[in-house]
């Protein structure tokens, strides 16, 4: 079964929030058709769309443009589903800004990836946050632990956090007769 991985980097909110929006809506779109053309090749393909939306999980082009499931239940194969609304809910981010945490380092899946109609499921997601990726004092202790800030070298690994998901497979266990 093929597993079909769109990495983004949608374009960021520099100028504001509503005056970028129309550009990464327009990242949404190109998403659907991209998704779209999968279909096209491959009969109920597994899909996975993940990287730096620089939109959280509850935002229009989520929400209405790519129209993400927030649940599994009774979700279809073609739909697409949404894992990381539920951190996004219990406040968890993978960036702050002006101490406001966002999660804009997300991913989506095709709904047969949450259904249980193929053999590889979505298990679980989380951010991945070690104290060795934060920063340990300052008016920033906490965030993201960058690589460099006020264009000093300070040994971190980026401004945002990774996140991650756990995709396990169904397996026969092997009879043994003894």
């Amino acid at each position: 079964i093929p597993l079909y991985l769109i990495v983004n980097h949608w374009p960021s909110r520099r100028g504001g929030e509503l005056r970028s929006r129309p550009y990464r809506i327009a990242a949404a779109e190109l998403n659907l058709k991209i998704i779209d053309s999968i279909r096209r090749i491959s009969p109920d393909p597994l899909i996975i769309s993940m990287g730096d939306f620089n939109d959280n999980p509850v935002d229009y082009s989520m929400q209405k443009v790519l129209s993400l499931k927030k649940e599994t239940q009774s979700i279809q194969s073609s739909e697409l589903f949404n894992p990381m609304i539920r951190l996004f809910k219990k406040g968890k981010g993978s960036l702050a800004y002006r101490d406001s945490w966002s999660l804009f380092d997300q991913f989506y899946t095709s709904g047969n990836l949450v259904n249980g109609k193929n053999p590889f499921q979505l298990w679980k997601v989380n951010i991945f946050d070690p104290s060795h990726l934060k920063q340990t004092q300052g008016s920033y202790k906490g965030y993201p632990l960058r690589t460099i800030t006020a264009g000093r070298y300070t040994a971190g690994y980026s401004d945002h956090f990774p996140v991650y998901g756990y995709l396990i497979k169904e397996f026969e266990p092997l009879l043994r007769n003894d």
